[in-house]
């Protein structure tokens, strides 16, 4: 016998049996959300130039999926679809400034409205950056906390730990690592938002060459890109992607990339705060812990900074569940692929005892994570935004754009995961270019995805 594999195995069983009788009542959730946080910044994925303790500790105790993505790589839609479990182009919104129209059952069926019918205590803290009709005191939440730095800690450790006689839910919405979007503005000694990030920009200038990250391995423009990832960038935004790829020197870069490792170890530290207090409380066994992002950010990847593109940094983010005694410790789930605007709202319901809407087109990641079987999801995910539309499965990545005289890629992310060549025009590659094109008509229909329609390319 295998000792060494036997008795984790044990000791996973035996705490499962002790934790059984909170397993049987709905657990208490905390929801934890980060802003623009890209899949590889954690030190667990292997991130050497930073230190995410918490959330190290969190996937030790629970799972870390590293297939999953955003419905859309910009603040938004993504939240608005997180919200509703339902692609936000539904409702008119494919990037930031878009008026949202969310139909009347559809927010009646939001993630507040859901988990609170369910017997639930609920709070909101920190970012909303959604559509009105989803402001936390209009969907479903009792109490709602607008800080989203350092006081947002305090203020959900208190909601949570009150003595009371029903389960709690409460989201925590950090705001950083999103802070990175100034940093542009930092190095200009001008614009809103500097003094969040001088101070670090003035560390990383005092720094020697060999203290920073160097440049990604992926650090050039592939030759096939297609002329709408730069096109549709705007000069004017906060982070102005266009600009910074031409003005940025190595350095440059360097210094970006140490700020944003700085400000993950910031928001890092603040989610440590809220799974201290669970420990502390007696709380930590009959709470199940979900965390993820909104979006990415691309770190230098392609010599761009920010998101709203389709490549991995932006569309890619962390996802990691722990709920002690039910969902084993120690799993990295590299193979499943994880939508989390469309599977987030259907987990929470699964969890917390509350019938699935039958609109929603995610499905519950929880056999996954109680390593069942779940052989009924799609073989791929979809994501969109105002530039075309990207369509991951087990190996490639496919993307249709609305306009260009290059509008495909397709990438090989087992031989190419830096997405360095598009393979959307090699002759060898047909087969499966039309095989992904078919998958994207697919969904098109299923999702109602008229916009799409309009612009996606037939296979041939």
């Amino acid at each position: 016998m295998n000792y060494r594999l036997f008795l984790p195995t044990v000791a996973f069983l035996l705490t499962s049996l002790s934790c059984s009788a909170f397993a049987q009542q709905p657990p208490n959730i905390l929801f934890i959300l980060t802003d623009q946080h890209h899949a590889n910044m954690l030190s667990s994925a292997g991130n050497p130039y930073l230190k995410t303790r918490a959330l190290d500790a969190m996937a030790k105790s629970g799972i870390r999926f590293t297939n999953a993505y955003v419905t859309n790589p910009v603040c938004v839609p993504s939240r608005i679809s997180m919200a509703t479990g339902m692609m936000s182009g539904r409702f008119g919104v494919f990037n930031n400034g878009m008026k949202a129209t969310i139909p009347e059952h559809v927010a009646a069926n939001s993630m507040g409205n859901l988990i609170q019918s369910g017997g639930y205590a609920t709070f909101y803290g920190g970012k909303t950056h959604m559509a009105p009709e989803l402001s936390p005191l209009k969907a479903g939440y009792d109490e709602f906390f607008p800080d989203q730095r350092e006081k947002l800690p305090a203020a959900c450790i208190e909601f949570m730990t009150r003595s009371r006689d029903k389960p709690f839910f409460a989201v925590a919405s950090f705001i950083n690592p999103h802070d990175i979007c100034f940093a542009y503005k930092a190095r200009l000694k001008d614009g809103k938002g500097k003094a969040l990030v001088d101070g670090l920009l003035q560390q990383a200038e005092a720094l020697s060459e060999d203290q920073l990250p160097p440049l990604p391995k992926n650090s050039a423009i592939p030759e096939l890109e297609p002329e709408a990832i730069e096109s549709e960038m705007k000069t004017s935004s906060p982070t102005p992607a266009k600009l910074i790829r031409e003005d940025y020197n190595d350095r440059d870069w360097r210094n970006y990339r140490w700020i944003y490792c700085r400000l993950t170890e910031r928001v890092d530290a603040q989610i440590g705060q809220l799974l201290d207090a669970l420990k502390e409380h007696g709380l930590e066994e009959n709470t199940l812990v979900i965390f993820t992002s909104d979006h990415g950010d691309m770190d230098g990847s392609h010599r761009l900074a920010s998101k709203n593109v389709f490549y991995q940094n932006s569309a890619s983010v962390p996802f990691i569940m722990q709920y002690k005694g039910v969902i084993p410790g120690g799993i990295v789930d590299d193979r499943s692929l994880i939508t989390n605007g469309l599977d987030v709202l259907p987990t929470l319901c699964d969890y917390a005892g509350v019938p699935t809407p039958q609109h929603l087109l995610g499905r519950t990641i929880r056999p996954l994570a109680e390593r069942q079987e779940d052989n009924a999801r799609r073989p791929y995910v979809v994501a969109e935004n105002n530039t075309g539309r990207m369509l991951r499965t087990d190996r490639y990545k496919y993307c249709i754009y609305i306009e260009g005289d290059l509008r495909e890629s397709l990438v090989d992310l087992k031989n190419d995961p830096g997405e360095m060549k598009n393979l959307a025009t090699s002759p060898e590659y047909v087969e499966v270019l039309n095989r992904h094109r078919n998958y994207l008509q697919q969904w098109i229909e299923e999702s109602d995805d008229s916009e799409a329609k309009e612009f996606a390319i037939l296979p041939e």
